[in-house]
């Protein structure tokens, strides 16, 4: 049998199990914000088009995670089958070794590698302050729409807004704004100002009132005392709201944002200013890097585990895939929690979980050709079996002591 139909036949198989696993799992990330977004759409009237924009622009920041996701499954789920279904044995007989099998694998990888570099490297930095501005438009809008002629509003954390009179332009302001603001433990503060318009502060990323010619009055809480300060022109910045939380933060768009070639040489002004956290701007700096590479690595991981278990389960191969993604996380957000509390240097809290996948990888390619087909009730069983052992011997030492 010649080696190209076949690793053509696996490449066909592949290429569709991959775009349907990226359909799946971009859907699932994207739901959390889907169902907050509809709601804004349905219930508070928000215009659909800006809607659509920030789904165009937080799809990029999901592909990263999901390419290497669907990479993983679509390589195990094909040689799964193929496990199941005896192919790989046939192949084995006729005198194909599984390593002339592994080119498509290695072609797949490089270009899911590839796109996910594109993405990580290039189209997401771009698309990050694209989608903050978006958001932070979407919940003017929000606010725009919330806010009511004469009504009592409390749609906003901590603050009761009421407005005697909306304006019926965009060049003209509120009139009569009362503004009773509730946030803090200390004091409790009422504004009243003449007119006023809302706004967006784009440098702290959240919405702002802007008043004009008013009044504070706070209420001291610890002191019982009150005091009243007069004003021109008084600034209040607001959340923008629950629906956006961990979405409008600078501190975490800052790094996000910034292209990837200015991303060492704000760490090393961060770091002469001797501003917190300077070496997470390294550590984002390889992290882009390293996701293709992980990328890839998921690929050719799931050659020879999807070999080495016969069965017919979609459903098992999702759990593996899925276990194998959940654990090289856990090893990455190990490496960034050390590297960001500065106990590693930042190269080797991002390379180095890469680098466990990577020996990984080599480990199942070595043993390839020559493992036998896995049964997972089997696998199962001894792995039961094991913790059970370890369990036993655990209460059996508690005894004796």
């Amino acid at each position: 049998m010649r080696p190209s139909i076949v690793n053509n036949s696996i490449l066909a198989e592949i290429v569709p199990s991959f775009l349907v696993n990226l359909l799946i799992f971009s859907f699932v990330l994207l739901m959390a914000r889907f169902m907050s977004l509809t709601d804004l759409v349905l219930n508070k009237g928000v215009g659909t088009t800006l809607v659509f924009r920030i789904f165009i622009l937080i799809l990029p920041r999901m592909l990263d995670y999901s390419i290497p996701m669907a990479t993983l499954l679509a390589c195990l789920t094909t040689f799964l089958r193929m496990s199941a279904d005896s192919e790989l044995t046939v192949l084995k007989s006729s005198g194909l070794s599984l390593y002339q099998l592994l080119s498509p694998v290695v072609c797949f990888g490089l270009v899911t590698a590839i796109l996910t570099g594109l993405f990580n490297i290039y189209v997401t930095p771009a698309a990050n302050p694209k989608f903050r501005d978006e958001l932070l438009t979407l919940a003017k809008a929000r606010a725009d729409l919330a806010i009511k002629e004469q009504v009592f509003v409390r749609d906003f954390p901590g603050l009761t807004i009421y407005v005697g009179q909306l304006p019926t332009s965009t060049t003209e302001t509120m009139s009569n704004v009362v503004i009773n603001d509730r946030r803090s433990d200390f004091e409790n503060s009422v504004i009243v100002a003449r007119s006023g318009i809302l706004d967006i502060d784009s440098t702290s990323n959240l919405l702002l009132f802007r008043l004009f010619d008013g009044v504070i009055d706070r209420f001291y809480t610890q002191k019982s005392s009150v005091d009243s300060i007069f004003f021109d022109v008084y600034e209040l910045k607001i959340s923008p709201g629950p629906e956006f939380a961990g979405g409008t933060s600078s501190s975490s768009f800052r790094r996000q944002d910034l292209p990837t070639g200015r991303l060492f040489g704000e760490a090393a002004r961060r770091i002469k200013n001797n501003i917190p956290y300077s070496q997470n701007f390294y550590m984002e700096y390889y992290r882009r890097f390293s996701m293709p590479l992980a990328c890839f690595l998921m690929a050719i991981i799931g050659m020879p585990l999807g070999a080495s278990f016969r069965t017919k389960g979609r459903n098992f191969g999702l759990a593996i895939g899925l276990a194998i993604f959940v654990i090289y996380y856990f090893l990455f957000t190990i490496g960034w929690m050390l590297g960001e509390m500065t106990y590693v240097s930042p190269g080797y809290s991002i390379w180095v979980p890469v680098g466990i996948v990577g020996a990984v990888a080599v480990w199942l390619l070595m043993g390839v050709n020559t493992t036998t087909p896995l049964d997972p009730k089997e696998t199962l069983k001894t792995i039961k079996g094991f913790f059970g052992r370890f369990s036993k011997d655990v209460k059996d030492d508690r005894r004796e002591r």
